[in-house]
C-alpha cells in the first residue's frame, strides 16, 4: 500500500508539473540560426584542413588518370605492394589500369593486409570525419585486417555536417539508413547503429578526393 500511495503522489506532482504553465525565459531565442562561425574557404579545403589536423593525408586529383597515379604514389611512397579492394567499381577501374590488387578477402586468410582501398558513404566537413557503411567496407574482419587505409571520395560527398550527412546516407539509401554506420577519423573508427559498440585503430588513412564526378567510380 505504502508503494502505491507514493507513486500516486509523485505521478501527481509529475501530472501538475506538465500542467503548469512556465514562462519562456528566452522568448527572443532563435533556434534557426546557424551556431557555427562561417568560412569563405571551399569544402575542400575545410575538410582537408580539418583532416589532416588529426594526422590523415589528404589528396585532391582531377579524373581517372590522375588517380591512377595519386594511387601508386602513395602505394610507392609507402612500399604496399598488396592492395585488397573489393569494391567492385574500384576493382574494375584497377583492372582497367592494369594495377594489382586483390579483389576478394578472407577473413581466415587475409589476416595481415598492407594496405585496403575503399568508397565511403560522405565526407563531413566540419569534423573531418570519413562516414562509412557494411557496403563499403563488405565485412567488419577487414578493418580489422589492415592499419592502412585508401578512401576514395567524389566533392559531390562532401558534406557540411553530421546531421546533414546522415539525411545524406539516408537520402542515398532508399530513405534508410545502412545498418552499420562507421564514422572515421585518423586513428580511430567508432562503430555506430549497431547493436555493438566497437573500436577499431586504424594507423593511417588517406583520403583521395576525385574532381570531377565520375559515376563508374
Amino acid at each position: 500500500m505504502d508503494e502505491s500511495t507514493n507513486r500516486e503522489k509523485v505521478l501527481k506532482k509529475v501530472r501538475s508539473a506538465l500542467i503548469a504553465k512556465t514562462p519562456n525565459p528566452y522568448p527572443n531565442l532563435d533556434m534557426d540560426k546557424v551556431v557555427y562561425n562561417s568560412t569563405s574557404y571551399s569544402p575542400e579545403i575545410q575538410f582537408a584542413e580539418n583532416f589532416t589536423q588529426q594526422g590523415g593525408q589528404f589528396v585532391l586529383c582531377n579524373g581517372r588518370v590522375e588517380l591512377m597515379e595519386t594511387i601508386l604514389g602513395v602505394c610507392d611512397a609507402n612500399d604496399f605492394t598488396e592492395v585488397v579492394c573489393v569494391d567492385r567499381n574500384l576493382s574494375a577501374f584497377f583492372d582497367e589500369f592494369e594495377f594489382p590488387h586483390q579483389s576478394v578477402f578472407s577473413e581466415e586468410d587475409d589476416t595481415d593486409v598492407q594496405v585496403v582501398i575503399i568508397p565511403c558513404e560522405c565526407l563531413v566537413v566540419r569534423n573531418g570525419l570519413i562516414v562509412l557503411s557494411e557496403d563499403n567496407i563488405y565485412q567488419k574482419a577487414l578493418l580489422r585486417a589492415t592499419q592502412h587505409l585508401v578512401i576514395i571520395a567524389h566533392t559531390q560527398q562532401l558534406i557540411p555536417d553530421i546531421t546533414e550527412a546522415l539525411a545524406y546516407v539516408r537520402s542515398q539509401n532508399d530513405n534508410n539508413l545502412p545498418s552499420e554506420l562507421h564514422f572515421a577519423t585518423p586513428n580511430f573508427l567508432n562503430q555506430s547503429h549497431t547493436e555493438v559498440e566497437t573500436n577499431t585503430l586504424v594507423k593511417n588513412i588517406t583520403v583521395i578526393l576525385i574532381q570531377p564526378y565520375d559515376s563508374e567510380l
